[in-house]
């Protein structure tokens, strides 16, 4: 299984992917623009989205370019260190299938991989 990771922070990206890596196969992008680049030649069975990503798009205009260039093929994960209702529903209704909280859990993420794929 292969995962996309958008986020901004070097941190955040490295941490994801060393606790991913043993058990996916992870590709880490630090921009939307990147992502967007990334997707139209490459396939992704889930992507997890920085909810706040501050130098282009947002999570969930990610998402919607993501979904138009990809037709939906993927889950959708959002993640942040800011969990705020009113942003969490939207993330939600945009099309993310739930929100990782950071620091990150690798059994969340398993849980929810498999619930999402099932």
């Amino acid at each position: 299984m292969h995962v996309l990771v958008v986020d901004d922070l070097k941190e955040d990206r490295f941490i994801i992917k060393k606790l991913l890596n043993p058990y996916y196969t992870v590709t880490t992008l630090s921009s939307a623009t990147e992502a967007v680049a990334f997707a139209l030649s490459h396939s992704f069975d889930v992507v997890v989205v920085n909810a706040m990503l501050r130098e282009d798009l947002d999570g969930i205009s990610l998402l919607r370019d993501l979904k138009n260039i990809r037709r939906n093929d993927f889950l959708a994960l959002a993640c942040t260190c800011h969990p705020e209702p009113s942003r969490n529903r939207k993330l939600l209704q945009a099309g993310f299938k739930d929100i990782l909280l950071k620091p990150f859990d690798v059994n969340a993420f398993t849980f929810l991989v498999n619930e999402g794929r099932a």
